[in-house]
């Protein structure tokens, strides 16, 4: 009883907090706003992927990679944004691959609501109908930077009680801490 009112303690301080903070196991030394994505390596949207779980980000820093701590600003959420369907169709028109435009604007066009449509099942559409090359997920990503989306925070994605935020908007990050393996770390899971 008592670990779970410190967690319930936990998210509301969080919830009110300006910052969150994330573990990230991977290479960020030097990074920048261009992020390389990768054929089935976006599950959740085009951006950086940082997880609450330790122990997770722990496995992605294995071999060659590293682990950082990540502290991110809060912003505006993908869950809680809305595109004009206007954009969504100039958006689809220009970069969805020729054979699947039909296909994604229709599935785009069944959730359309007051002439704009739900970021959220934006990203959900683009992803399973696999409708961007790997190479063009970034612009997908600039979409959302442009609607003043900066994120999205995707709960229990390993089973853990997580948090995972796929950040779009490299702006929001705050300070990047390498973690290093003899560094003392007070709080496992963020």
């Amino acid at each position: 009883m008592r670990s779970l009112i410190r967690s319930l303690i936990k998210e509301a301080v969080q919830a009110n907090s300006s910052e969150m903070r994330f573990w990230h196991g991977g290479n960020l030394d030097v990074y920048d706003d261009m992020i390389a994505h990768k054929k089935g390596r976006n599950e959740h949207g085009p951006g950086l992927y940082l997880i609450t779980h330790y122990g997770t980000a722990r496995e992605y820093a294995k071999g060659s990679r590293k682990l950082y701590m990540v502290t991110v600003e809060s912003g505006r959420d993908l869950r809680d944004s809305v595109i004009p369907m206007d954009k969504v169709k100039k958006f689809v028109l220009t970069y969805v691959i020729g054979n699947k435009r039909k296909t994604v604007l229709e599935r785009l066009s069944e959730w359309e609501d007051n002439g704009a449509v739900d970021a959220n099942i934006l990203n959900n559409v683009m992803i399973n109908e696999e409708a961007l090359k790997p190479s063009l997920m970034g612009r997908l990503r600039e979409l959302y930077i442009s609607e003043g989306i900066d994120y999205t925070i995707v709960d229990n994605p390993f089973g853990w009680h997580e948090k995972m935020m796929v950040l779009f908007n490299m702006q929001k990050i705050k300070d990047v801490k390498r973690i290093m393996p003899t560094d003392k770390i007070d709080q496992f899971d963020l």
